[in-house]
């Protein structure tokens, strides 16, 4: 046999012809003749020939794939049948090819001859595009002749390998027995494998509708939440024609990409429809999917299954997640909200990232969130940076951490890491329940700002989420930050639907403390920006309801009594300096240095005011990292307050709003602009603006 000419052979040899070639062309040259003397000089001849106007490599192709139509119609049958035996992936087999090309055939002349024609490289494996000769000359008839005999022996002997398998598939051979071999590897395959050896297998001859439930669940761990909902929706259209176990991963899939699209109630129905007795081991999901959902009676009824499975990892942490949320609906006591912890991280412990099942939600993502709901940041922190990186890339659980990560961060005031984390994760459209959570993070970081152009342009990207989303039980943070933009952006009625749909789910569910305390505090501050008194005063109830239940709630609703007595104009210092401290200790600062500085304005006495000041900002932490621009000497010889007051006043913020953000009353905005004034000698307000953005005031930031 010949010794293959390698990439360097082929230009040297070229170029010893008097017409070099680039290095592409002698690398493609390679490629195409797998380095076969006799195919390189075809090859090169060609190139030589080749006119101005055709493409070289086009033109060396062509050359190629006739001389060898030439050369495999000179072989002998025997020899014919090694190229093909070598292009179905059994050539190099001595054993299978003296089998099928038949004992009395000198195999290795045959095996010599198709490698010195440039049919097979000099390792016996098939050559780019040697197909298309086989097509011409050998036909498609024989061709899937022989690949059936191969695959038979290979089962026979039982040394069918996948890359054959799959190679046979791609030759269009249809078989029972290729059709279970590959549905079989695809069942052990990671995801992204799994997916297209489902459709191989397909194509052999499997069940599309009894392979369409494993192959949806691979579909969504990969992301691709339209396909698994396609092919789950055809197993589910054809129930009756398939099993009990595959109609339950048919659901279970359905449920989960119902739940990433934000239509907990869809998941719910599904479970009810599927029913207890064919719930079997997904019971429990089954369970959790309806409370979240916020429908205790069907998860009542899910409750009443006895089917029992064995006993798995996978089992095991449903059941933890279930009673999890069980007893986190149930909580009423600050122990009760420790057993809530520690079932919720049992569960999250028990995933090791080999799980191969889709699920409406993950037991980190419910821990986390919990742990939001309940004031403890750093447990937040902690159990998400831990189960991130379980997930795989596209695995639409893994974005939902990442952004819980940012929540996280935006609650306990470090603004900079949350849009950090938020910058990390593109969130496809269909992934509606990621989508509520990220426009919430984008709405609440520019209220955080006080940049009302940002806060305008996030209103405005989550108006079709907020439009299609159905609230449950853990939407409650993102749908209180959309609240609070709506009102901000005087659009309240835009999620008005949203707040019902929260208000039914904590009806269904008889007011959880644990998680509806949140969603009051949220809709304390909203009645606060709206300057309502009288609508704080339920959700100031619900929080003195929820007071007994934990210190969180207990904070919060403190906070909400004091923030009361500052919109009705008396607000009581001692009860405003504790709740915006209580606050502080359990991450919201932000929320603690508001209440301080927003009191301040309240007051009369200038030395309770001043105190009130020192307060906010004693408790305000730094929301991002400080900037070439802002370590810069101010711009046109103001002072560094007075440079606060002019990028506030050329953003178009009022006065009493840039004293909340400043921490100083309106009246001292008030002389700082009129100090402003007389410092660049400004007419009037226009004429000061004009100057100001001459000298770059409000550049860097959105216009309003």
């Amino acid at each position: 046999m010949h010794t293959a000419l390698t990439k360097s052979d082929v230009a040297a040899l070229a170029a010893s012809r008097g017409r070099p070639v680039s290095a592409v062309l002698a690398a493609a040259i390679t490629t195409l003749t797998g380095g076969c003397p006799r195919s390189v000089d075809v090859a090169l001849d060609a190139a030589t020939r080749a006119e101005a106007d055709v493409a070289v490599t086009r033109a060396v192709s062509d050359a190629v794939f006739e001389d060898r139509v030439e050369a495999l119609r000179s072989l002998s049958e025997s020899a014919q049948t090694v190229v093909l035996l070598a292009h179905l992936g059994g050539g190099s087999d001595p054993e299978v090819v003296t089998e099928l090309v038949g004992t009395g055939a000198d195999t290795g002349s045959a095996t010599e001859d198709a490698v010195a024609a440039g049919l097979l490289s000099s390792t016996l494996e098939s050559l780019p595009e040697v197909d298309r000769a086989l097509q011409t000359v050998v036909g498609t008839r024989r061709m899937q002749s022989t690949a059936t005999e191969l695959l038979e022996y290979r089962c026979k002997t039982d040394t069918l390998d996948l890359d054959t398998a799959v190679t046979l598939s791609h030759s269009g051979i249809r078989h029972p027995e290729l059709a279970t071999y590959l549905t079989a590897a695809a069942s052990a395959a990671a995801p992204e494998h799994a997916v297209r050896l489902y459709e191989r297998a397909v194509t052999a001859g499997a069940d599309p509708v009894s392979v369409a439930p494993a192959q949806a669940e691979n579909c969504f761990l990969l992301g691709d939440l339209d396909t698994a909902e396609e092919l789950a929706d055809a197993a589910l259209g054809q129930h009756d024609s398939i099993d009990v176990a595959a109609l339950r991963v048919a659901v279970r899939v359905s449920a989960a990409v119902a739940a990433e699209r934000g239509m907990l109630t869809r998941a719910a129905q599904l479970y009810t429809w599927l029913g207890p007795q064919r719930t079997g081991v997904d019971a429990d999901l089954a369970i959790a999917a309806a409370l979240v959902a916020g429908n205790s009676a069907a998860a009542e009824s899910l409750a009443a299954s006895d089917a029992a499975g064995p006993p798995t990892a996978a089992g095991a942490r449903a059941t933890l997640l279930a009673e999890g949320i069980r007893q986190s609906i149930r909580a009423t006591s600050t122990p009760e909200v420790s057993l809530v912890t520690s079932t919720l991280l049992q569960a999250t412990a028990m995933f090791s990232g080999t799980t191969r099942r889709a699920s409406p939600d993950s037991a980190a993502a419910v821990a986390v969130l919990f742990a939001l709901h309940t004031g403890d940041l750093a447990r937040a922190d902690a159990t998400a940076r831990r189960a991130v990186d379980a997930y795989p890339a596209a695995h639409p659980h893994r974005a939902r951490l990442v952004l819980l990560r940012a929540w996280t961060s935006m609650l306990a005031g470090d603004t900079a890491d949350a849009q950090a984390h938020l910058d990390l994760v593109r969130i496809p459209l269909s992934h509606n329940r990621n989508r509520l959570f990220e426009a919430g993070l984008r709405v609440g970081l520019a209220r955080r700002s006080g940049d009302t152009g940002a806060l305008l342009t996030a209103w405005d990207e989550a108006l079709d989420v907020v439009a299609s989303y159905s609230v449950d039980l853990l939407s409650f943070l993102p749908v209180g930050e959309l609240l609070l933009a709506a009102v901000r952006v005087g659009q309240p009625e835009r999620v008005a639907h949203l707040t019902a749909q929260a208000d039914a789910v904590i009806a269904d569910l008889h007011e959880p403390h644990a998680w509806s305390s949140s969603l009051h505090w949220y809709g304390v501050q909203a009645a606060i920006l709206a300057e309502h008194p009288a609508d704080l005063v339920p959700h100031a109830r619900a929080l003195a309801q929820a007071a007994e239940s934990n210190r969180y709630a207990a904070a919060l609703a403190g906070a909400g009594r004091a923030w009361l007595g500052v919109l009705q104009g008396n607000p009581n210092v001692a009860d405003v300096e504790a709740s915006a401290q209580s606050l502080t200790r359990f991450g919201l600062s932000w929320d603690g240095a508001r209440l301080a500085s927003e009191a301040a304005l309240r007051v009369a006495d200038t030395r309770v005011a001043t105190s009130l000041l020192q307060t906010a900002r004693s408790l305000r932490l730094p929301t991002a990292a400080p900037t070439t621009d802002e370590t810069a000497e101010p711009k046109g010889s103001l002072s560094a307050r007075e440079a606060e007051v002019a990028e506030l006043l050329v953003l178009g913020v009022t006065y009493r709003e840039a004293g909340a953000r400043l921490y100083i009353s309106a009246k001292t905005v008030e002389h700082h602009v009129a100090r402003i004034r007389r410092r660049l000698g400004a007419g009037s307000r226009s004429e000061l603006l004009s100057m100001l953005r001459a000298l770059g005031y409000g550049a860097g930031s959105p216009d309003l």
